[in-house]
């Protein structure tokens, strides 16, 4: 991880330039021949004070290191753990975890922030087949947002309430734009889609989950609105169409047109009424 090595390299230059300064200022000593190899299980840098200030260990489990401030409170810590998973944590002078870098063998990765109590607020990571996401959560620990990619084509923007129940979604599923509303029982009551053919539509439903309006806009410059009943039959109709027809249909309980009023491309305005059988049985003007 480049991170990490970034880390390690500032670590290694921090205390190399400790050893230089020491090596500037402290007695004068004797040239020694170089040792090709120092061994040891655990090593420690001390202040003044006598306080270590970085310890390097290897242990069964993990080889640790961890670099303290002078209140020997703030600190760092980097651990190796023996499974092959690695963990970099920065802790504030209140002993806090504030931010955590780690990765796992099996390709998870991610870095978290946290408030000044240790509640992570703030998450960047990868899952293990490489998909992003980005989340944000509210003080009492449930999730806000989230934001993730799935694929090459997939991406998802959700909205929760502070039980962390989900509100919104904003969406491109398999490259087609979405919008999502949800009421506080997680049903969908509103739907925004961009279709494959680019056309937008619109659903509402009700607390059920059913559809009751549909409103969509077709290539062709069709435009309407539909209401619906209980059982999503289309009832009462809204359109305007490209070659100049404006009106409005009721149908009956089956969805079979009853009645419409028109505006022909003419400016003429028709009534009609039909039977069950879809026959004609009035008309106006005649």
């Amino acid at each position: 991880m480049k991170t990490m090595q970034l880390i390690l390299t500032v670590i290694g230059a921090v205390i190399g330039g400790g050893l230089v300064q020491w090596l500037a200022h402290g007695a004068t000593v004797q040239a020694q021949e170089a040792s090709d190899t120092l061994r040891a299980k655990k090593f420690e840098l001390v202040g003044d004070d006598g306080e270590a200030r970085a310890r390097w260990e290897a242990t069964a489990d993990a080889t640790e290191f961890e670099m303290y401030g002078p209140d020997m409170k703030t600190s760092i810590t980097l651990r190796i753990k023996k499974d092959g998973a690695s963990v970099i944590t920065f802790y504030d002078a209140k002993l806090k975890s504030r931010i955590v870098l780690g990765a796992t063998t099996e390709g998870w990765s991610g870095l978290a922030f946290a408030d000044k109590e240790g509640r992570q607020r703030a998450a960047l990571g990868n899952d293990k087949d490489g998909a992003p996401t980005l989340s944000m959560l509210y003080a009492n620990g449930k999730l806000a947002n989230l934001l993730s990619v799935q694929g090459e084509k997939d991406s998802v923007l959700v909205m929760n309430d502070p039980k962390g129940e989900n509100m919104a979604a904003f969406g491109n599923s398999n490259g087609q734009p979405n919008l999502l509303l949800l009421d506080k029982q997680g049903t969908e009551r509103l739907k925004l889609v961009l279709k494959s053919d680019n056309s937008p539509a619109l659903m509402l439903r009700d607390e059920k989950g059913r559809g009751r309006l549909v409103a969509g806009v077709n290539t062709d410059g069709w435009a309407g609105i539909g209401v619906m009943d209980e059982k999503e039959t289309v009832r009462t109709l809204l359109f305007s169409d490209r070659g100049g027809d404006n009106g409005v249909t009721v149908a009956d309980k089956k969805g079979k047109s009853r009645a419409a009023v028109v505006v022909t491309d003419k400016d003429e305005p028709v009534v009609e009424l039909l039977d069950a059988n879809g026959s004609q049985v009035f008309k106006a003007p005649r």
